[in-house]
């Protein structure tokens, strides 16, 4: 449906006249029209889903800190980072919810489109960092679960040395990230490249007023 109303209003756009105006193949229709409708203008159910998820685990995280600031444990400093790290996370995917502006978004005219379109891939890309860096701090309370239940003198080791905890997260953070920059994150610079390229082309033929 979002398609078949983009394709509506191809004829209504401002900025280039009907003989300046480029057609789209087939192939380029099905990677700048129906990709960047997929992968960006439905981002909004995943970010709203991220959002939700975000928002369990700030609301879990807000009583373990507080219990680590009460008791003064050992998973304070971590706890207390990781609170500041969903905070901005819920912050900065609620903020661009806000700004994708999902209603209105096929009503732009094309530049502003992609342009905006451009903005959420890039955007949507770098939450990836954030993601990742979540990924890090749960995959620490991972490691340290299956260490209390196979071996307590490691546990109690890694507990106690705020360092090898500090450089296994960063560790696990990092290959997160690395695992997703061949897994998903490719599918969006692809689309993201080619929306960049598309909106070059546009203005390269545009006529110089």
């Amino acid at each position: 449906m979002e398609l078949k109303k983009l394709l509506q209003q191809w004829n209504s756009f401002p900025e280039l006249s009907m003989e300046e105006r480029p057609v789209l193949s087939s192939d380029l229709e099905k990677i700048v029209v129906k990709n960047p409708l997929s992968n960006a203008f439905y981002l909004k159910k995943k970010l709203t889903v991220r959002i939700a998820i975000i928002f369990v685990l700030w609301l879990v995280n807000s009583w373990q800190f507080r219990h680590q600031w009460l008791a003064d444990g050992n998973e304070l400093y971590p706890q207390g980072l990781l609170f500041i790290l969903l905070t901005y996370s819920l912050y900065f995917h609620i903020r661009l919810l806000l700004f994708a502006d999902y209603p209105t978004l096929l009503a732009l005219p094309l530049l502003n489109f992609l342009g905006k379109l451009e903005t959420i891939l890039d955007k949507y890309i770098l939450s990836f960092r954030l993601v990742s860096a979540i990924a890090g701090f749960y995959l620490l309370f991972g490691v340290e679960w299956l260490l209390s239940r196979l071996s307590t003198g490691a546990y109690k080791t890694l507990s106690n040395n705020d360092w090898y905890k500090w450089l296994i997260l960063i560790f696990l953070s990092v290959s997160f990230y690395i695992l997703l920059l061949h897994t998903i994150i490719p599918r969006y610079l692809k689309v993201l490249n080619t929306v960049k390229k598309y909106k070059e082309g546009i203005n390269a033929k545009a006529p110089v007023k």
